[in-house]
């Protein structure tokens, strides 16, 4: 016998009485149709990495955007560390399972568009869902790869130096001039050791395994961390002299011990010996001040990079972190509108803060300032100081897929240097070869 079949609209006719023969599924698609004027339910995944003070304000934006005009949009979000972020996000790409949102960082772009896990998203910014029309065009630029956006940047940093103002009292030393040298940061670091040792206290952390502070180093020296295609371009001379650097430092007590340092297992504030009272000094990117001071009583202050007579710029306005949408997502629309609300209206940027950095967009910029506490008005004056002393120039050269493999790497030799199993010379041939073999693929 032949089965009988029915239209949509056929079945919904009959009633439930008739329906006896049919089965659930061909019940699925009968329903009442949604009601003149109301939207249908849309569920989105967000992921990020960041700590539970980050969290907190991402669920302010999205209540926010749920009020604003999408209250049938719901999400769930996860976030970790940024240094298991990433595996965790390929572990859940790899499964077909992408967050519809996904918050991106530079130095992974090319390796995900690369692989086609990111949307361009021109089209969405042409017709405007996502309009960028007043964004800090230097911003947008950083943010392209081969000249194309696949993440809109959620604000923009720079690197600093961040130091506890009370242990600077405390040590009896004046506050750090505005514009120093690295001899001078030295010097300055290893005088409150000395005077804080009783206590257990560091003048500076260990950052021989931090590549931001490192690419800084090299850039300074007027070499780029890698080259246009791909391949390193520092020189065995610029790492050698920066393991040097640091070992002199660790020799003078002016920097933190092996062992101190290797109990930093993050890379939020949090896990940092500035937060634990281990050091009068961090390194890191200006938004994360606010996270810093959040975690002790404290005054914070904001310090530029040393920098040499005769040497480059090296720091750089970076693009603190994108967004961008899985190029899989049911909801790409939507996801846009979601990127477009936190990243040029006022209440969506008023939600995030500057806890993503500063703002690209001008009205976003121009509602967000009013508001904010002395502790954020602080990152906005730090930027203009980088600017105006001269220590920035443009970064021409998007980091390479394998950039991630070469952060590790620089960490687990600078360790290794640190605990004596390597010289710095030693340890420098290592770390270029492991380079260029990485990116060699």
């Amino acid at each position: 016998m032949s089965r009988i079949s029915y239209t949509r609209r056929q079945v919904c006719q009959l009633g439930l009485s008739s329906l006896a023969g049919l089965t659930m599924l061909d019940l699925a698609a009968c329903g009442s149709s949604p009601s003149t004027g109301s939207s249908p339910n849309i569920s989105m995944q967000l992921s990020f990495w960041g700590d539970a003070s980050r969290n907190k304000l991402t669920q302010a934006a999205i209540k926010a955007f749920q009020k604003d005009s999408h209250p049938n949009t719901h999400f769930s979000t996860w976030f970790a560390d940024f240094s298991s972020y990433f595996t965790k996000l390929n572990t859940q790409i790899a499964g077909g399972t992408s967050p519809d949102l996904i918050q991106m960082d530079m130095s992974y772009v090319k390796q995900y568009a690369d692989d086609k896990q990111i949307l361009d998203l021109t089209a969405l910014t042409a017709n405007k869902t996502i309009d960028v029309s007043d964004f800090d065009e230097s911003l947008l630029t950083n943010s392209k790869y081969n000249n194309v956006l696949y993440g809109i940047p959620l604000g923009s940093n720079y690197e600093c130096l961040i130091y506890d103002t009370a242990l600077i009292k405390e040590a009896g030393v004046d506050a750090p001039p505005t514009t120093w040298t690295w001899d001078d940061y030295a010097s300055y670091a290893s005088k409150i050791s000395k005077a804080l040792s009783a206590k257990g206290i560091f003048g500076s952390h260990d950052a021989s395994g931090a590549m931001d502070v490192f690419e800084i180093w090299v850039r300074q020296n007027g070499h780029d961390v890698y080259t246009a295609d791909g391949k390193a371009g520092f020189t065995l001379d610029d790492v050698q002299t920066w393991f040097e650097y640091w070992s002199a430092l660790r020799k003078s007590g002016a920097c933190a011990t092996a062992q101190i340092q290797a109990t930093v297992t993050g890379s939020g504030p949090s896990a940092q010996l500035l937060a634990k009272g281990k050091s009068a000094f961090a390194s890191g990117h200006s938004n994360q001040f606010s996270g810093y001071q959040k975690l002790t009583k404290d005054t914070l202050a904001l310090q530029l990079i040393p920098l040499d007579a005769g040497k480059q710029p090296g720091n750089y306005q970076k693009p603190s972190m994108l967004m961008s949408i899985a190029p899989n997502s049911k909801n790409t629309d939507e996801a846009a509108k979601f990127i477009n609300f936190i990243t040029t209206q006022p209440d969506g940027v008023k939600a995030i803060g500057i806890d993503r950095g500063i703002p690209g967009s001008k009205r976003g910029l121009a509602a967000l300032t009013p508001t904010l506490k002395a502790v954020d008005q602080a990152t906005i004056t730090y930027s203009a100081t980088v600017t105006t002393n001269n220590q920035s120039r443009p970064k021409t050269v998007l980091d390479p897929s394998a950039a991630g493999k070469v952060l590790t790497n620089l960490g687990t030799v600078s360790q290794a240097v640190a605990f004596g199993r390597l010289t710095p010379a030693a340890a420098a041939s290592q770390f270029l070869q492991n380079t260029q073999k990485t990116l060699a693929g």
